[in-house]
This record gives C-alpha cells, sequence and structure tokens, in this order.
C-alpha cells in the first residue's frame, strides 16, 4: 500500500512545508492590512457558513512561498503549453508574442482586435479630431497626426492564425476613419497611417521585437523619414545617419508575468556615439520642473549637427521610443507623453501649453499615437485639455 500511494505521501509532504511555514509566519509577524486576515473562530451558524470563504481567501494570501509557487506554476505553463497567467498577453506563431489585452478585465484579444479589421473606432473619435485640428488651424499651429499600426497589424502572419485574416484585412479602424465623410478635410489632410510602409519596411529591419508591445528597432528611423517626407517633404540627408547600439533586453511588457523571462535584442541609437544629448524623464525640463515631474513619460534631445529647428511630439507611449530617430533631422525634438496629463492642475495646464506652443515659427508639432489609442479615446483623452487657444 505503501508503494502504490508514494506519489500522494510525496505530495502531502511536499504541501506541508509550506502550509507550516504560513501559520509560522502568521504568528511570527504582523498582520499585513493588504492582505486576507485570518477570520475569528465562529460563534454563530451565520458566522460558521461565512468562514470558510474567508478561510480560502486567508490560504490563497498566505500559503508559505506562494510567491514562489505563483512563479514556477508560470513557468510550467508557459515551457509545456506556452501560456501565459494572464489575459493580458498571448503566443503567437513563429515566436512571436503579442499584447492581447490592454486590461484583465477585458476580453482575451481585445487589444488585437482594437488593432485589426473588422472592428470600428469609438464613436467619439471622428469629432474629436475635426475639433483638435481646429483648434491648432484657429491657433495659427499646423500639427500633423501619425497613427502608428502597432504589431498585430504590421505582422498579420505572426498572429495566431484564427486572426490572421482579421490583422491582414485594409479595413482596420483607422482605415475606417480615414475614409469616413464625416471627418473634415483639414483633419484627414494632416494624418498619416504608414500601414503599408511599415509592412515593406519590416522585411529589412527591426520595427517591433517579438516579445515587446512597444515598437523600438532601426525600422524607426525609416518610419521617421516617411513621416517627414509626407508631411513636410523637407529634405532628410542634411544631418550624418545616428549610430546604433545593439543588446538584449527584456521584454517592456514583462511585468505581466512573474516568473517567465522574455527577452529580445533592441537596436536603438548610440546617442553618444553619434554626438546627440539626449535625455529621458521628469528631470529633462527644468523650465517646467513640477509638470514634468508629473509627466514622466518625457524626452529631449538636442543635436548640434542636425538643421537648427524644433520638433514638438505630443505621444501617448510609443512617443519616448521613437523620439531619438528623430533627432536625426532636427537639432532639437522635444517629446511629451499624455499619458498622465489628467493629473495637471488647471494653472500646470496653462504653464504646459505655453511652454509647447512656443516659437510657433520655428516649430513642427508631430502628434503621435499608436492605432488603439488613437482610435478608442487614448488620443482624445490626452489631447482634449491641451488644446491651444485660438489666435487674438
Amino acid at each position: 500500500m505503501l508503494g502504490r500511494n508514494a506519489g500522494k505521501f510525496a505530495v502531502v509532504a511536499l504541501l506541508s512545508v509550506p502550509a507550516v511555514m504560513s501559520v509560522y509566519t502568521a504568528r511570527t509577524r504582523p498582520p499585513d492590512p493588504n492582505l486576507a486576515q485570518l477570520p475569528a473562530r465562529p460563534a454563530t451558524t451565520a458566522q460558521l457558513l461565512e468562514a470558510p470563504p474567508k478561510l480560502d481567501a486567508w490560504i490563497n494570501d498566505h500559503f508559505g512561498y506562494r510567491v514562489e509557487l505563483l512563479k514556477l506554476n508560470n513557468r510550467m505553463r508557459f515551457k509545456l503549453f506556452r501560456e501565459f497567467p494572464t489575459v493580458q498577453m498571448a503566443a503567437g506563431r513563429h515566436g512571436r508574442y503579442f499584447l492581447a489585452a490592454h486590461g484583465t478585465n477585458m476580453p482575451p484579444f481585445q487589444a488585437v482586435m482594437a488593432a485589426c479589421g473588422g472592428t470600428p473606432a469609438r464613436a467619439s473619435t471622428i469629432p474629436h479630431l475635426n475639433r483638435m485640428f481646429s483648434a491648432f488651424h484657429q491657433a495659427g499651429l499646423a500639427p500633423k497626426l501619425m497613427v502608428v499600426p502597432s504589431a498585430p497589424v504590421v505582422y498579420p502572419e505572426d498572429v495566431p492564425r484564427f486572426l490572421e485574416r482579421a490583422c491582414a484585412s485594409p479595413d482596420t479602424a483607422t482605415a475606417g476613419v480615414l475614409a469616413s465623410p464625416q471627418l473634415e478635410q483639414p483633419a484627414r489632410e494632416n494624418m498619416y497611417y504608414p500601414v503599408r510602409e511599415m509592412r515593406e519596411i519590416k522585411k529589412s529591419a527591426l520595427l517591433f521585437p517579438k516579445t515587446w508591445f512597444h515598437w523600438t528597432g532601426d525600422g524607426l528611423d525609416q518610419v521617421a523619414r516617411a513621416s517627414l517626407t509626407h508631411f513636410w517633404q523637407r529634405p532628410l540627408d542634411q544631418a550624418p545617419v545616428l549610430a546604433t547600439k545593439k543588446y538584449m533586453h527584456h521584454s517592456d511588457v514583462s511585468h505581466l508575468f512573474d516568473g517567465v523571462l522574455l527577452e529580445s535584442e533592441i537596436i536603438e541609437p548610440d546617442l553618444e556615439a553619434s554626438q546627440v544629448k539626449g535625455c529621458w524623464g521628469g528631470d529633462c525640463y527644468p523650465e517646467i520642473a513640477e509638470v514634468a515631474g508629473k509627466l514622466r513619460d518625457i524626452s529631449r534631445f538636442s543635436n548640434p549637427r542636425a538643421p537648427a529647428r524644433r520638433l514638438l511630439i505630443i505621444s501617448d507611449s510609443f512617443g519616448s521610443k521613437v523620439s531619438a530617430w528623430y533627432a536625426r533631422y532636427y537639432g532639437t525634438v522635444e517629446q511629451f507623453a499624455t499619458n498622465n496629463a489628467d493629473q495637471l492642475t488647471p494653472e500646470q495646464i496653462l504653464t504646459f501649453t505655453n511652454y509647447l506652443y512656443r516659437d510657433p515659427g520655428n516649430t513642427d508639432i508631430l502628434i503621435l499615437y499608436h492605432d488603439a489609442g488613437a482610435m478608442f479615446d487614448v488620443l482624445r483623452f490626452g489631447t482634449e485639455r491641451l488644446l491651444p487657444a485660438p489666435k487674438a
């Protein structure tokens, strides 16, 4: 009998160690208010009926070596089945992985379908685009909007097979907005959605590392050139090519799944070798220190070998990944992600917009959001408070 049940005894023995540790820890350490508390001994029938789920919650939060066991479970599921412990991630084909949902409360593949064909943009998108361009033009400013195709659209051959047709389809939310008769001409003329260009660029250069949600790679220089040619028809070979560097880096979405390590080779500008001064983060703008400290996802570059002109990039989180590549073509590049703009007070908004829209005669304005953000209100929420006042 002992031999026949050896496996059962081994499992019980292994689990008894963390079980004992959880009881020991609960008695020797002060209670953590962020964790479920051990229920009191039931004194009534009602309390007895309420005790099991409370006890389950306590065990889940206090089981010994809980974090280590969760990481081990995640590693085993990934190694055996290429599964992630969250709906936010999914394995594609050819070694590529995708951010599948923008939140844990979202349906499976929500983020993929927001970029791919068959999902229309939010009803609020076109009215905001019309208002946005109208407000800028009334202020005497001429911004351009680049909607960046995200990885499922650029690499439809790598998504799970049942999604390939939708992601290869030309009928994306962005394409639908650009074709809509409700989109006013000033907005349509100043938008750029380089899906065909990026599908061609990917054949010879890196645009999205296989384990990343954001874009990064030497292909971003070609996208920057394409956008400048499309919007401003400016000569692009006046400044030297930026030197680059390659290195291995963990995935930008690795915080979503403890215990699983995903890495990719990254290609970035070597700013020091290119004689470009670069800065990322809140310390880059002492002139507006309080604003910069709240925004955080911002960057700044100075290139004395580039034409003496300023590029202002208003973006989502895709902006700080491409901003350094634009430093090849501008003496000054200033990039501000608007993800935290809702934290700014009205007084700080006024300070910020005055700083953004200074020196308009020497400034090009590029608004840059990835497709899901541009079509599903991230652009609207990020820019509606930053619209300039009409020109006096």
